[in-house]
C-alpha cells in the first residue's frame, strides 16, 4: 500500500511539474532547436538556437496580449513591421523589451549564421498585476509611458547572464516547486530589467547635482564597463573616454548606481564568473582569467566573499540546493 502511494505520489509529482517542449531545426534546413517553458501564471521562457543553410525568411504576428523580453548572446539580426515604416534590430550583447503590436513581422535569419537567443513572454494582464501589486500609481504611469510605447534595449549584464544559467534548475524541482521556482526566476529577472531600463529615467530628477551631460557620461561609463568586463578601464582611463574628470566620475557613479566603480567591476565580473561556473565547464583558473583575475587565489577569496562557497564547489553545491 504505502509502495502504490510513493508510486501515484511521484507520478503526480512529474506530472505537475514544468516540462520543457523541444522543437530541432529540420536537418535539410540546418542545425540547432528551439524549446521553451510554460509558468503556471502563463510566462513563456524559450531558448532559440539556429543556424540555417540558407538565408531564412519568417513572418508572423506579435501579439498584443504580452510583453517580451528578447535577449541576444550572439548573431544578430533585424525585424521590420507591416503597416508601419518602422524596423528594430538586435544585436550581440544586446537586449530589448516590448508590448506585443498585433501586426505582421518579417524577419530574415542569415545563412551560416549561429544565433541564439532566450526569450521571455509575460501575459500582459500578469504583468499590469505585477505593477499594480508592487508599485506606487506615479511609478507605474512612468513604467507604462516606457514600456508599453516603442521598444526600448539595454545591454545584456553578467545578473542576467546569471540568472539565465540559474533558471535551467528548474529540473531539480518536483511538481509546484518547480514551477515556484521558475517563477522566482522570472520575477528575478523581470526585477533587474526593470531597474536597467527604467531605474535612471524615474531617479534622475532627484540627482540635481549632477548635469545632464555629466550623467551621459556616466551611464557611459557604465556601459563601457560591461562591454569589457574582464579589462574594465582604471578610472582615470574610464574618465578620459567619456570626457569627464576622474572625481566627477567616482562621486557622480556612486549616486547614480549606489556602489563605487571598483566595487561595481567586481561584482559584475564574481556575476559572471558565476553564470561561467554553471552553464561552461571551464576550471576555476579558465573562468578566473575570462573575468579579469590573474590569480586564481584572488578570484577564489573574492567569490567565496560574495557567494559563500569556493567557487570549484558552486555547481554542485547549486545544484544540490
Amino acid at each position: 500500500m504505502t509502495n502504490q502511494y510513493m508510486n501515484n505520489l511521484y507520478r503526480d509529482l512529474l506530472s505537475n511539474s514544468p516540462q520543457t517542449i523541444t522543437i530541432d531545426i529540420p536537418t535539410d534546413m540546418g542545425t540547432g532547436q528551439i524549446s521553451q517553458i510554460v509558468t503556471k501564471q502563463g510566462a513563456v521562457v524559450s531558448d532559440w538556437r539556429m543556424n540555417y543553410f540558407s538565408d531564412m525568411n519568417v513572418q508572423g504576428v506579435s501579439s498584443e496580449e504580452y510583453i517580451q523580453m528578447l535577449f541576444c548572446f550572439n548573431d544578430g539580426v533585424s525585424w521590420n513591421i507591416a503597416d508601419n515604416r518602422q524596423s528594430a534590430s538586435i544585436q550581440k550583447g544586446e537586449s530589448c523589451i516590448y508590448r506585443g503590436h498585433g501586426k505582421m513581422e518579417y524577419l530574415c535569419y542569415s545563412k551560416k549564421s549561429d544565433f541564439l537567443f532566450k526569450n521571455v513572454k509575460i501575459p500582459l494582464s500578469y504583468f499590469y498585476k505585477i505593477l499594480n501589486d508592487y508599485f506606487e500609481a506615479g511609478e507605474i504611469e512612468v513604467y507604462q509611458k516606457k514600456l508599453l510605447d516603442g521598444i526600448s534595449k539595454v545591454n545584456i549584464t553578467p545578473y542576467m547572464e546569471h540568472i539565465f544559467a540559474e533558471l535551467k534548475d528548474f529540473t531539480q524541482y518536483r511538481g509546484g516547486l518547480g514551477y515556484l521556482f521558475l517563477e522566482s526566476k522570472v520575477f528575478e529577472l523581470l526585477s533587474v530589467y526593470l531597474s536597467e531600463v527604467l531605474e535612471l529615467s524615474i531617479l534622475a530628477s532627484t540627482y540635481v547635482a549632477i548635469s545632464r551631460s555629466d550623467r551621459d557620461s556616466i551611464i557611459e561609463a557604465k556601459r563601457i564597463i560591461d562591454s569589457q568586463l574582464a579589462l574594465a578601464p582604471s578610472c582615470e582611463e574610464l574618465a578620459r573616454q567619456v570626457n569627464i574628470s576622474t572625481s566627477k566620475l567616482t562621486k557622480g557613479f556612486s549616486s547614480l548606481f549606489g556602489t563605487s566603480v571598483h566595487a561595481y567591476v567586481i561584482d559584475q565580473r564574481l556575476e559572471k564568473a558565476a553564470s561561467l561556473l554553471l552553464e561552461s565547464n571551464l576550471n576555476v583558473s579558465q573562468v578566473a582569467i575570462l573575468v579579469g583575475y590573474s590569480k586564481a587565489s584572488n578570484f577564489a577569496a573574492a567569490f567565496k566573499r560574495k557567494y559563500g562557497v569556493n567557487p570549484k564547489n558552486y555547481k554542485a553545491e547549486a545544484t544540490i540546493g
